[in-house]
């Protein structure tokens, strides 16, 4: 890139910046904190989400709507992604893109039905390596306590099961006759 290319590019990053949504330069990358990775301090008791105590704390930005009400949001960490295979990338609070590998793991979640009956899950989740969980929504949680590792996935789709000794014993008859076969083709 020339130098006149990266030096117009950089004034068009100075003009587009804000207080509200500050743009800041590392590595050559523009940083910017997406609205889906502010929460509202009305949501930390909504009942919907269990916001980590790190949460609660802020810092807490002041907004007032048109009709002079007053609200407070703060950002939080995301994963975002996840269709295609390693394809989840994580945008932290201030704007920039975690680096570091996410690993895979499923926790068992306990819910009770309309009728209460009580059933188990498993859900997936990520952790980073400085210990950071996220739900399979990509928002953060508090560690689980009964935690796997993700459980590999059979390559057709189809769960594998043992055969009976029956089947066995048929398997070993078709394999001898495909074998008896072969060898009176080649006398």
């Amino acid at each position: 890139m020339s130098k006149k290319t990266k030096q117009l590019l950089d004034n068009l990053n100075k003009i587009t910046a804000s207080k509200k949504n500050p743009q800041r330069v590392w590595d050559n990358d523009r940083v910017y904190l997406p609205e889906t990775n502010k929460f509202w301090k009305s949501q930390l008791t909504d009942g919907i989400h269990e916001w980590p105590k790190e949460y609660h704390k802020g810092p807490w930005n002041k907004i007032v709507d048109e009709d002079g009400e007053v609200d407070y949001w703060a950002p939080f960490d995301r994963v975002y992604g996840g269709l295609v295979p390693n394809s989840q990338r994580l945008i932290q609070k201030d704007g920039t893109e975690y680096r570091g590998k996410l690993y895979k793991k499923r926790r068992l979640i306990k819910s009770k039905n309309s009728s209460g009956e009580e059933r188990n899950f498993y859900s997936q989740c990520l952790v980073t390596a400085d210990g950071r969980w996220f739900d399979n929504s990509g928002f953060p949680i508090n560690p689980p306590n009964k935690v796997e590792d993700e459980e590999p996935k059979e390559e057709a789709g189809f769960a594998r099961r043992e055969l009976t000794e029956e089947e066995k014993a048929e398997q070993l008859k078709w394999k001898q006759r495909a074998e008896s076969e072969m060898l009176s083709k080649l006398k």
